[in-house]
């Protein structure tokens, strides 16, 4: 009996070292080599850098309570530049110029028909040339201006006008305006070339 019982005991130590051998081979095999560790270890750190949404850092609060901040925020679209004037507006320029002289030059012509009742036609730039002082002188400046060109105009006339000035105001004395009123008073019966020159502004249209 003292025999069968040291062999039962050698048989279950037999079994057992046997079944822990197996369970210790079937551990070593189930564990990954190291080439697989290695890729392992890398594979979740790729994952997750792709897998993760790149987010905005969030931008400071730097408004104090109670004052209104004058900067636009990085949300908040800052205000349209002012717009140019519009080509209207700009072309209005020039007519509140043009305006502006008409109104001078009607207050001017006012002043000089107080002073010289003929004004400025004829005999009555004489007139008008002695009284130049009592002018207000933005006046003194337009008169100034007509001047000029009533001269010129009038040199202008008498060189077109001279063969009618000797036909029609031969007896015509020159000065203070006779020999071009002499002409505008003959106006139909003077030549094309001459018509031409004489000053508009008394003489608007010409009978056939």
């Amino acid at each position: 009996m003292a025999q069968l019982d040291a062999w039962s005991r050698i048989a279950a130590g037999a079994v057992t070292v046997v079944g822990l051998t197996a369970v210790w081979l079937a551990v070593v095999t189930s564990l990954p080599t190291q080439e697989e560790l290695a890729g392992n270890a890398l594979r979740p750190v790729r994952v997750a850098t792709a897998a993760s949404p790149v987010r905005a850092e969030p931008s400071l609060d730097l408004s104090i309570p109670g004052v209104v901040s004058s900067v636009p925020s990085a949300a908040q679209p800052a205000a349209p530049a002012p717009s140019e004037p519009s080509g209207e507006f700009r072309r209005g320029a020039p007519m509140v110029d043009a305006r502006a002289a008409q109104i001078t030059r009607l207050k001017c012509e006012a002043e000089i028909e107080q002073i010289c009742p003929e004004g400025m036609d004829g005999g009555g730039f004489r007139c008008v040339e002695r009284r130049m002082k009592d002018l207000p002188p933005s006046c003194q400046g337009m008169v100034r201006e007509r001047f000029v060109k009533w001269k010129e105009d009038r040199n202008r006339t008498l060189v077109a006008c001279r063969d009618d000035v000797r036909r029609l105001c031969a007896t015509m004395r020159p000065g203070d305006g006779r020999v071009m009123q002499c002409l505008q008073d003959h106006a139909q019966d003077v030549s094309d070339g001459c018509y031409q020159t004489l000053p508009k502004g008394v003489l608007l249209f010409r009978q056939q």
